[in-house]
């Protein structure tokens, strides 16, 4: 009996003890690495924006957060996969326009409500850039040249089905053109195509090709944007050379459905905090990133406005195989 009873109590005590140890991991979220999930390649603009983030996140967050970039598929298997991760505060994605667009071109296990929207970073309008040696000069050339040969220029994307892809399919239908669409798996093959001169041109947004139009081994044609970027002025508006046409790409942080809000706020916090330092600022414009803070209820209705416009733009031009046309 009286071993027993001092069972009994190590019991209660090992018990008692697990208790306050969870209720204590719990009050110094986080206390363990943090995984964030990007379903595009090494290379590409939501990578980079997020490996510069992380250069300076740790002055806000006591814990260390490890990209996992899962590519291919228009971000399908990286985001099927993050469904079922648990919602412990430990795992976040990157959650962008491509995110959006893809989920309206075809039947996809996941749609703009699937993650809980934490912080939207970035705003970036497309850019879109030749190779150095291509006979365009400006983007009349490239359009001319496009309605002489409908369906023969070569123009690269993100992904299909991605927000790369969905913008300019917008601006071939407002410019009157048609391309030849070629998809890669992330920005960061999309530029390594255009370089080597495997495209006519791509459809990327900054900070893809800023190191490449910087050392020359690009060039850019147009900004789709509705005034010239004040971190690059010398690159002109498509616009201003008379195709009325601008649309661009955000990337933020979701979480998985059932994520503590609590948890969301202190990665939200640490991320806003990141974006005010002025340590990542230099850096953020070094690399030519536009920083653009929504935070997380202005997020969600921003997605929510995402989701209608892009399900027009599929539906008006009967892209994919999702809608009955």
């Amino acid at each position: 009996m009286k071993r027993s009873a001092i069972a009994l109590l190590v019991l209660v005590l090992i018990l008692t003890g697990g208790i306050l140890f969870a209720e204590g991991q719990s009050e110094v979220y986080p206390s363990r690495e943090i995984e964030l999930m990007v379903p595009w390649s090494v290379g590409g603009s939501t990578d980079i924006v997020f490996r510069t983030f992380l250069m300076v996140l740790p002055k806000y967050l006591k814990a260390p957060v490890i990209i996992v970039n899962r590519p291919g598929g228009g971000a399908v298997p990286g985001y099927t996969e993050a469904m079922g991760r648990k919602p412990d505060g430990y795992y976040y994605v990157a959650w962008a326009t491509p995110s959006i667009t893809k989920t309206h071109m075809s039947k996809c296990p996941y749609d703009a409500y699937t993650f809980e929207p934490v912080i939207n970073l970035v705003s970036a309008p497309c850019w879109l850039l030749v190779p150095a040696d291509s006979p365009y000069r400006n983007l009349k050339q490239l359009l001319d040249d496009a309605r002489r040969r409908p369906g023969q220029v070569n123009v690269g994307n993100a992904g299909a089905g991605g927000g790369t892809h969905m913008i300019v399919l917008a601006f071939e239908k407002a410019a009157g053109v048609k391309f030849n669409h070629v998809p890669h798996a992330g920005g960061g093959p999309t530029i390594v195509s255009a370089v080597g001169g495997h495209v006519d041109a791509i459809n990327v947004s900054p900070p893809e090709g800023v190191a490449q139009l910087e050392s020359g081994q690009l060039r850019c044609l147009a900004v789709f944007s509705q005034a010239r970027l004040e971190d690059f002025p010398d690159y002109p508006t498509a616009i201003e050379q008379g195709v009325d046409f601008s649309l661009g790409q955000w990337r933020g942080i979701g979480a998985v459905k059932g994520t503590d809000p609590a948890h969301i706020k202190v990665i939200h916090d640490a991320f806003k905090a990141t974006m005010e330092d002025e340590d990542f600022k230099t850096l953020a414009k070094k690399a030519g990133i536009l920083l653009d803070y929504k935070g997380t209820e202005e997020f969600r209705r921003w997605v929510a406005e995402q989701d209608a416009l892009y399900e027009e733009i599929v539906k008006s031009n009967k892209l994919g195989d999702r809608y009955q046309y």
